[in-house]
């Protein structure tokens, strides 16, 4: 699911709205997938990019991370563009001027995103990232797309690190701009995370006609075992193993890819991500989808 309505007329709705605190959030409950191939199909396939949202700062890769996640989205799937307003990072701007700067933010991505898909624009005030978590619970959004830098910093911002751990959805963070044709790529270690992550990288590749690769690190400690082999997925689908430790192997396979997708594993607070897939995900060249 996606978190947001469609715009009318090419023009984004905005509403801008002063939220309440909200108590609770949701909190990722699942186990970690002990189903089969099928049935990580049917629970991701269907849900992963119903509801979008995608967090827009004043960072050029929340433009990335929009436009990534429109161009992948189906054309009946919703998306929202949401801005927070935040003392914190806006500078001394009085309260008329951070606002009118916020809703030109939404505009400008809005008319970057156009050709792809329309968008609800929202304007939030307060905390950012937990003004984003609380949009995500009210949205009930499947997906959040996050830029991977803020104001030129190497590695992961706050915002898109707090969305890793944190958020209650699959995530999408933009490295840079997409590889266009590029081949989606998906990390296997035989867990269900990355069974999930498969089943989504099928229907991706199936709705729009991409080259998809399945990657096995087998110079990794927790290199997949014997619970799977090649046979399983039939012979359609590209399977190559790399002999190099699953970080190294996945960074170099994103420079060539349009997409990369990791599985998350399911498990409490600071834990909720494996470090493989934190690592990668700050070292991507290209858009990384992190399914939950």
């Amino acid at each position: 699911m996606i978190a947001c309505a469609i715009a009318d007329n090419h023009g984004g709705r905005l509403r801008a709205i002063a939220d309440a605190p909200i108590d609770s959030r949701l909190e990722d409950s699942g186990q970690e997938c002990a189903s089969d191939m099928s049935s990580a199909q049917a629970s991701s396939t269907t849900s992963v990019w119903d509801r979008v949202v995608c967090a827009v700062d004043r960072a050029p890769l929340s433009v990335h991370a929009a436009r990534a996640a429109a161009s992948l989205m189906p054309a009946a799937a919703s998306l929202t563009l949401c801005t927070v307003i935040g003392a914190d990072e806006d500078g001394p701007l009085d309260d008329e001027a951070r606002t009118r700067e916020a809703r030109d933010r939404l505009d400008l991505v809005q008319g970057w995103i156009q050709p792809a898909h329309d968008a609800e624009l929202h304007l939030r005030e307060g905390p950012p990232i937990s003004r984003l978590l609380d949009e995500l619970v009210t949205e009930r959004a499947t997906l959040v797309a996050v830029g991977s830098r803020t104001h030129g910093r190497a590695g992961l911002g706050s915002v898109s690190r707090a969305m890793l751990h944190e958020a209650p959805c699959s995530v999408l963070i933009a490295q840079a701009e997409d590889a266009g044709d590029g081949e989606v790529v998906v990390g296997f270690d035989g867990s269900g995370g990355a069974r999930r992550a498969l089943a989504v990288g099928r229907e991706l590749s199936g709705r729009l006609s991409l080259k998809l690769r399945m990657l096995v690190a087998t110079g990794e400690a927790r290199a997949p075992g014997p619970g799977w082999s090649r046979e399983e997925f039939g012979p359609d689908l590209a399977v190559s193993e790399d002999p190099r430790p699953a970080v190294e192997a996945l960074t170099d396979a994103s420079f060539a890819a349009r997409l990369l997708i990791l599985g998350s594993r399911h498990l409490p607070a600071a834990l909720a991500l494996s470090s493989v897939s934190e690592q990668a995900a700050q070292r991507a060249t290209c858009p990384v989808l992190v399914v939950r």
